[in-house]
């Protein structure tokens, strides 16, 4: 039996079990800003990424399949709802575009950098020539570039922390400027 819920911030998720199985697909309309991220949220607390939706004719898709049981251990079964939140928005917050760059390590000059930068990284030109690099920021996680630790500046997008290093035409790194409308400075 398939059943249908809708998802918070747009879409639907479809549901079939199969025994122990339970095949998922979320669905929703492509709208061009960002990349969006599905989640379950357990009636009793629970929370579960499910992943991220990708293009797929002419609509944005996830399907995952995951047993009964982990769905249970992550307190997202039987009673739940589903929600996809902008993940990632493609609107510049300031200077360009943020975009993902396959290869940023083509980018910068240091090779210790370059060894760190193994993967995509989201990537904006800057007006002067230079460019910023973002990851995400999760406490329990490795940060993505260490050896640039103190020069990250920190932005919060639809909700998430991202780390940001700001580069200078040659690819080399520069020290983050001040947050005057804020009143934060970063490592300084």
């Amino acid at each position: 039996m398939e059943e249908r819920f809708p998802m918070e911030g747009g879409g639907t998720l479809t549901l079939r079990q199969e025994g122990p199985r339970v095949h998922m697909e979320a669905e929703r309309p492509p709208d061009g800003r960002g990349l969006y991220k599905v989640w379950l949220h357990g009636d009793q607390g629970g929370k579960l990424l499910l992943g991220t939706l990708v293009p797929e004719n002419g609509a944005l898709r996830l399907r995952r399949t995951l047993s009964v049981g982990a769905l249970e251990r992550a307190g997202c079964w039987p009673r739940f709802r589903a929600e996809a939140p902008l993940a990632f928005s493609f609107a510049a917050r300031s200077g360009g575009t943020w975009y993902c760059e396959q290869h940023p390590e083509r980018m910068v000059a240091d090779p210790v950098l370059k060894a760190q930068m193994s993967g995509a990284m989201l990537c904006r030109k800057e007006g002067d020539g230079g460019f910023s690099l973002s990851a995400p920021f999760d406490a329990g996680r490795p940060v993505r570039l260490p050896s640039l630790f103190c020069l990250a500046g920190v932005e919060r997008r639809e909700g998430r922390l991202h780390m940001v290093w700001h580069f200078n035409g040659e690819g080399e790194p520069e020290l983050p400027h001040k947050k005057e409308d804020s009143g934060q400075t970063n490592c300084q």
